[in-house]
């Protein structure tokens, strides 16, 4: 047999998603042995004959799922590669009985995506043109909300940026958060917590709501997500899955979470007596609804309902992830309508009849939220006002040296009309220095959060009276 009998295959070295793999068609008198490899690893063999038609048709569809896998990132982690969202597939075939006799030509290698996709679209072209998600374009988030998205960079030459927009107008800030080291299969954290940390501006400057950019090495914008920041409710359940993409999503729901005990009661009698048997495994279920959301949510929705590969339910209060096993669902969304709504319940995928520490908390935050309405940015810096006092040293005037534990502080100011140059010392030793007539307030000072450090504050100007300093304080190690 020659490859060239081959009237249907993958193309060698194409990135395909699971379902849209081709089958091979072969064209031969022959009996064939198939052999399918992933990396060194023999994963599959078999032989086959041909049939009336003098043809051999194989297809691998039902084995990709055994060697691909999206990972959710724990809650400590900023951005992960995975390693086994797409892998390199090769088929070798080889002549047991018949007249031919094999050639050198006889394999070919493809590769294959942790990916679901419509089959009018060709998911090589896709992956690099999109976010690998199917979430709303415009997604509302909050404070407390873990959200990631999801890339594969095929070349390695991709960056993740953020962008917000200042208040007053003008140009966006932007900030650089990652930049692919090599071609691979990313997820990156860009929850409104970790991102806002990372812009040169205090919240209160800036519009409620950011961009999240996939850019090309040319700066050229191959993916975009916008998230409207709104208040949270306290009624919020956020639950994060394996999108039908392969990409890692986040359902905020709002509607009523119910639980709904699997429990049996076995009664025995001894000595007289009736007592309860523990001789069965008891099972706490939960029923959620997903709140009313747009109708044109549902497919999203569904992707949830249907996650095979991983699902988790995020508690903001231990700022940890909980794997769940989705086991019924009730989806009954008619387009008859703006907005619908979903049920599911799902359970621990670890049984633990005991209650988590934060169910016990009572201190619950209740704030009113406007629906799809973008809201002033949660500032969680915390504020210092610092006055100068003429120096000791009789040379001029400066506050006192705070001790902080942070990774860099925003320092607000007046503009001066005339030139005011202020100094600043880090751990006694002068570091740098602004002018408030020339620099633009807040001014960013960053500085090691790796333990405490001091700041302080000099200048030669007799009329400055006060600065005012914000950071977000990182808590120490234990």
């Amino acid at each position: 047999m020659n490859i060239d009998d081959f009237t249907q295959k993958p193309v060698e070295g194409r990135t395909y998603a699971k379902n849209e793999v081709p089958p091979f068609v072969i064209e031969t008198s022959n009996t064939l042995l198939a052999v399918l490899e992933v990396g060194n690893e023999t994963v599959f063999q078999g032989s086959y004959s041909p049939d009336f038609e003098g043809k051999i048709t194989i297809d691998f569809i039902g084995l990709y799922d055994h060697y691909l896998k999206t990972l959710i990132p724990s809650s400590s982690d900023y951005g992960i590669i995975h390693t086994s969202y797409m892998r390199e597939f090769r088929a070798t075939f080889s002549v047991i009985a018949g007249e031919d006799t094999p050639s050198d030509n006889n394999s070919v290698s493809w590769n294959v995506a942790n990916a679901v996709i419509d089959p009018k679209v060709q998911f090589a072209e896709f992956s690099q043109q999109n976010f690998l998600t199917n979430q709303p374009l415009e997604k509302p988030t909050n404070y407390e909300t873990p959200e990631w998205l999801t890339w594969l960079d095929l070349d390695g030459n991709t960056s993740l940026y953020a962008k917000f927009w200042p208040k007053g107008g003008g140009r966006p800030i932007e900030q650089l958060l990652f930049t692919t080291p090599a071609p691979g299969c990313y997820s990156f954290n860009v929850s409104f917590g970790i991102i806002i940390q990372t812009i040169n501006s205090l919240p209160s400057r800036l519009q409620g709501f950011y961009d999240i950019e996939l850019r090309q090495q040319s700066n050229f914008v191959i993916g975009s997500q916008r998230y409207i920041y709104n208040e949270r409710t306290g009624k919020e359940k956020y639950f994060c899955f394996v999108n039908a993409l392969g990409g890692i999503d986040t359902l905020t729901c709002s509607g009523e979470n119910v639980l709904q005990p699997e429990t049996t009661h076995n009664v025995g009698r001894f000595n007289g007596r009736y007592t309860a048997l523990d001789d069965t495994d008891d099972t706490r279920h939960w029923t959620q609804n997903t709140g009313m959301m747009p109708m044109r949510q549902r497919n999203w929705v569904y992707e949830l309902l249907t996650a095979k590969q991983g699902a988790e339910k995020f508690d903001p209060q231990a700022n940890d992830y909980y794997p769940i096993v989705v086991d019924s669902s009730e989806i009954d969304m008619s387009d008859n309508g703006q907005l619908v709504s979903a049920n599911f319940g799902y359970i621990l995928e670890e049984p633990d009849n005991a209650i988590p520490v934060t169910e016990r908390n009572t201190d619950r935050y209740m704030h009113q939220s406007v629906a799809d309405q973008a809201e002033a940015l949660h500032d969680l810096t915390t504020a210092a006002e610092l006055k100068f006092e003429p120096s000791a040293r009789g040379d001029g005037f400066e506050t006192e040296a705070v001790e902080l534990r942070a990774s860099k502080i925003y320092v607000e100011f007046i503009k001066t009309e005339r030139q005011t140059v202020v100094e600043y010392l880090i751990n006694g030793t002068t570091a740098g220095s602004f002018d408030m007539a020339e620099d633009d307030s807040p001014v960013v000072i960053a500085i090691s959060g790796n333990a405490n450090t001091t700041v302080q504050f000099t200048s030669e100007d007799d009329v400055l009276q006060t600065l005012e300093l914000h950071y977000y304080p990182i808590p120490e190690s234990k």
